[in-house]
């Protein structure tokens, strides 16, 4: 038996229909796909061709494992990412952000009463700013939510683009929050007011405690929603260790204009953190093509297969980031079938080594090579 790994399974279902079309291919009822690594095992025996036909009608990819990693041993953080976890990344990714949520949520409905015994303004305007970060992680759960549904007639590429839209959202609401919080903490380094330090003190300790556990609970989250959150939520728990340190320095001076300091710090660092995250993602919701991957480069890769004399509509996107995709049409001048296959999955070889787990080929015959040699990118 050979172990095979297995590029592009997007769900359960596809995975018993791949085991299902191979057995009975095979009449082999033995076959079985590893979940958890996706991998299957095939007998040495079988046919290339059996192999290739059921990849093409599937749109995935089958790689020697042995191979595979050779040729990915230096993306080891990318495969744990993106394949130990199997099919439950998106539900993970789900039930972390909505934890997360209700957390928040008791923490802002906590913060506004203290805030009001402390007769504090610095914690009631706190406590709007974390009511509008619930308000936030409350929609990136629900376009979580939905971009876990399968594809349907509708969106025949699935819901996944929903995570990269609540990522979207969520950025704007920090991005707007921050200049908020400059604009309304600017006046007061003329004239700064007098902070409960006590009772700042108090707050801080359990905002540590709780955005500390948040971040620990999204730590290893892969979609963009959880990356955002995450980011979101360490930002805050460095803004709270500074209020913490400032409230003990409140204890013994009366240098109240550390207050509004330390909000344009914060603000500061959160714009600085969140605009090229926000412009990364907006990127991959226009469709351009994913930053680590090398078009240029992967072009003539193709071009230079033995058969390949032309390439046109090459495309290639990202559903979520993660989700990478291509579409390609190749000219040949051979007119065996077989040949057209052996293409495809030399093609699927080569992208897999890009992160691209969803490839459309089309191989056009043109014998009297009407259409030349496409132009290779420049440099």
């Amino acid at each position: 038996m050979i172990r095979y790994k297995i590029i592009g399974l997007q769900n359960e279902e596809q995975a018993r229909r791949v085991e299902q079309r191979f057995q009975e291919a095979l009449d082999c009822l033995n076959i079985e796909i590893d979940r958890d690594h996706q991998t299957i095992r095939l007998p040495k025996t079988t046919d290339p061709h059996t192999i290739s036909v059921i990849s093409s009608f599937e749109q995935i990819s089958l790689v020697d494992e042995t191979d595979y990693q050779t040729n990915h041993r230096d993306h080891d953080g990318f495969h744990h990412a993106h394949h130990h976890h199997g099919f439950d990344r998106g539900w993970i990714a789900q039930k972390n952000i909505f934890f997360v949520f209700l957390l928040n949520l008791f923490y802002s409905i906590g913060e506004f009463i203290f805030g009001t015994l402390f007769k504090s303004r610095a914690l009631l305007t706190d406590a709007i700013h974390d009511f509008g970060d619930v308000l936030s992680i409350g929609m990136a759960w629900i376009f979580q939510k939905i971009s876990n549904r399968r594809a349907d007639e509708i969106y025949s590429y699935g819901y996944r683009r929903f995570s990269l839209l609540g990522a979207i959202i969520t950025s704007i609401i920090l991005i707007v929050g921050s200049v908020l919080v400059i604009v309304d903490s600017a006046p007061l380094l003329f004239k700064p007011e007098v902070v409960d330090a006590q009772g700042v003190l108090w707050v801080a300790l359990g905002a540590i405690l709780i955005n500390g556990f948040s971040v620990w609970r999204l730590r290893q989250g892969q979609s963009a929603n959880e990356k955002l959150l995450n980011l979101h939520l360490l930002e805050d728990l460095f803004g709270w260790i500074a209020v913490l340190v400032m409230s003990l320095v409140l204890h013994f001076t009366d240098w109240y204009i550390l207050d509004p300091i330390l909000s344009l710090i914060i603000a500061g660092w959160i714009l600085y953190r969140t605009i090229p995250e926000f412009l990364r993602i907006s990127k991959i919701f226009l469709q351009a093509v994913p930053g680590e991957i090398n078009a240029c480069e992967l072009r003539e890769s193709i071009l230079r297969l033995p058969n390949v004399h032309a390439i046109s509509h090459f495309h290639i996107w990202s559903t979520d980031g993660e989700q990478h995709m291509m579409t390609v049409t190749v000219t040949t001048a051979s007119p065996d079938v077989t040949e057209h296959e052996a293409i495809k999955q030399q093609i699927r070889q080569i992208v897999t080594k890009h992160h691209i787990s969803h490839v459309t080929i089309e191989v056009l015959y043109d014998p009297k090579r009407i259409i030349k040699d496409s132009i290779l990118c420049e440099g």
